[in-house]
C-alpha cells in the first residue's frame, strides 16, 4: 500500500479498492472508506503510522462490504469517528443486512462471508449531500444508483470521491453486470458527474483520471448494452431466472452462489427500469413471475 498524492492534501491509496484519503494539514488524516476486511484495516493502520498520520475519522461511501470492511479493526484500534449517510448507517451496523436484501430472506452460508457481510462498526455521525465534513473541506456529493444512499466526496482541492458510481472499462467487459440498486438513478448519476467540474476524479473500481467524460461513456453504454439485452429477452413470457441464464449463456460468465444473487439482484433492478419506462410488463402464470415486452 502507499499513498499517491492527487492535489494537495488530497490523495488516495490504490488497490482492488481504491481507497480515499484526505490529510487534514496538521497530522492528521481521514479515509474515505476502508477496504474489504481486516486485514486491509491492518495495512491502512500500519501506512497511516508509517505515515506519522492519525486518523480522524472514516467516511464511508455507502455500506456494501468491500468498502467498510476494515472499519472495524481501525476504529477498535483508534477509536476513530465513523460517518456515513442514512440508511447506509444501519447497515453498516447491522452487516446481516446487506446479504439479506440481496437475497431477500436470511442469507444461506454461501453469502455470509467477508464479500457480502462486514464486521460491524459504530457509525457515529450522519452525513447528508450538500454538507461539508466536519473538521474537513469535504462537501458531500448525493450518488444514487449503485446502493441505496450511496454518497462521494469533492475536495477544495477539486479532487472528487466517487465511490461505485463508475466502473472500469474492463471491469464491465469482464462481467457484463454492474451491481445496479435503480438503474434510473444510475444513470442521473452519470448526467450529474459528466458536468461536474473537478481536477480529479476517483472511482473505488477504475483508475483516477482528470477527464471523467469516456468513463462516464463507456458506463453508460453497458448500461444500455444490459437494458437492451434485457429488453429482447422479453420479446416471450420469461422469468428473471431464465432472462439471468440465458444472459450467462450468451456472455459466456462463469458465476459463483455469491455472483448469482448480485447478478440477481441488478437483473431485478434492470426489471424495475423497463418495466417504469413502460416497456415490459409483470404478470403471474402457471406460479412463475414472468416479464413480457408491452404490446
Amino acid at each position: 500500500m502507499e499513498i499517491k498524492i492527487l492535489k494537495g492534501q488530497s490523495c488516495y491509496i490504490p488497490g482492488r479498492v481504491n481507497v480515499g484519503l484526505w490529510k487534514d494539514g496538521k497530522d492528521g488524516c481521514f479515509l474515505i472508506d476502508s477496504g474489504g476486511d481486516e486485514t486491509s484495516g491492518r495495512r491502512l493502520f500500519r501506512l497511516i503510522q508509517g505515515n506519522n498520520l492519525k486518523l480522524r475519522g472514516i467516511l464511508n461511501t455507502h455500506s456494501n462490504a468491500d468498502h467498510v470492511g476494515g472499519n472495524a479493526y481501525l476504529q477498535k484500534k483508534t477509536a476513530c469517528p465513523i460517518w456515513a449517510s442514512s440508511i447506509e448507517d444501519t447497515v453498516i451496523q447491522n452487516p446481516f443486512l446487506e446479504p439479506m436484501l440481496l437475497w431477500g430472506a436470511a442469507p444461506f452460508r454461501a453469502l455470509t462471508g467477508k464479500f457480502l457481510q462486514a464486521a460491524p462498526s459504530l457509525v457515529t455521525q450522519i452525513l447528508s449531500p450538500g454538507e461539508r465534513v466536519p473538521d474537513t473541506d469535504l462537501t458531500v456529493l448525493a450518488l444514487p444508483g449503485h446502493f441505496i444512499n450511496m454518497i462521494g466526496f469533492l475536495s477544495a482541492d477539486g479532487v472528487c470521491y466517487i465511490a461505485d458510481s463508475l466502473f472500469a472499462k474492463e471491469v464491465i467487459e469482464k462481467y457484463r453486470f454492474m451491481v445496479a440498486f435503480d438503474v434510473e438513478a444510475t444513470l442521473a448519476t452519470l448526467d450529474m458527474l459528466e458536468k461536474l467540474e473537478a481536477a480529479w476524479f476517483v472511482p473505488c473500481h477504475a483508475e483516477p483520471v482528470e477527464d471523467i467524460r469516456p468513463l462516464v461513456n463507456e458506463n453508460r453504454k453497458g448500461i444500455e448494452a444490459l437494458s437492451h439485452a434485457v429488453h429482447d429477452l422479453c420479446s416471450v413470457p420469461r422469468s428473471r431466472e431464465e432472462i439471468l441464464a440465458l444472459l450467462v449463456q450468451k456472455w459466456d460468465l462463469e458465476m459463483n452462489p455469491v455472483q448469482y444473487v448480485l447478478n440477481s439482484s441488478s437483473l431485478s433492478a434492470y426489471l424495475t427500469f423497463l418495466e417504469k419506462k413502460g416497456l415490459i410488463v409483470p404478470f403471474v402464470e402457471k406460479g412463475n413471475l414472468l416479464w413480457q415486452k408491452k404490446h
